[in-house]
């Protein structure tokens, strides 16, 4: 069985910065005022000029569900649920997230975290060379009163202790505005709040899609 690339590996440039640990995620209204942030609506991203993010769109409805951020060498991709006030939807979350896992080839260890419990998950599969190779992906839910940011991060690192303290620093100074997607206010628990793009940024994305698509289709 093949291993995950050596962690020991020299740092990876993610265009972040320095990354220092702030007391968030906040609801926007809570957020310092001297805090930057890049907007995407529900979620508000801290500005660092170097920020490599990609967003995560649903072809079929043209709606951002996720941004995925680039923290050292792992992608952490983030979205925003729904949450009643007074009531854990990561409990539920985790839950459902594990009763999936079990499903599949690999294994599954529930820790505690910054923000409270987590899951790590290593999944098996094969190369197209027919090698059996292991995946680790660390996920989180990181709670408001009335919302959650879901957090799955994964890559080489994902588990070593810096890349961890990056990831979690990065999340701390993220904000999230449950108001700015029209409807968000009332959304069931459990609904993923989609995010708003700069503009043109969907359309600019769809059309690479279709490309893509079509060629492949050629």
């Amino acid at each position: 069985m093949s291993e995950e690339p050596d962690a020991g590996a020299g740092p990876v440039d993610d265009g972040l910065g320095d990354v220092t640990l702030a007391s968030g995620p906040w609801d926007a209204s809570e957020a310092p005022a001297d805090a930057e942030f890049i907007d995407f609506g529900v979620l508000k991203l801290p500005a660092h000029p170097g920020i490599k993010a990609r967003l995560e769109i649903d072809a079929e409805i043209g709606e951002v569900g996720a941004v995925t951020v680039r923290v050292a060498d792992c992608a952490l991709q983030l979205q925003v649920i729904a949450k009643q006030r007074g009531v854990s939807q990561w409990v539920e979350t985790r839950q459902a997230l594990l009763a999936n896992l079990r499903k599949r080839p690999g294994h599954q260890q529930v820790i505690e975290g910054r923000y409270g419990t987590e899951v790590i998950g290593v999944l098996t599969g094969r190369t197209t060379e027919g090698v059996l190779t292991d995946s680790t992906m660390r996920f989180q839910g990181i709670e408001g009163d009335t919302w959650m940011i879901r957090a799955v991060s994964a890559g080489p690192s994902v588990t070593r202790d810096d890349v961890v303290a990056r990831v979690d620093a990065f999340i701390s100074a993220c904000a999230v505005d449950r108001s700015a997607v029209a409807g968000g206010a009332e959304a069931p628990a459990g609904t993923v709040l989609p995010l708003t793009a700069p503009e043109g940024a969907i359309d600019a994305i769809l059309d690479d899609a279709r490309a893509q698509q079509e060629a492949e289709e050629a």
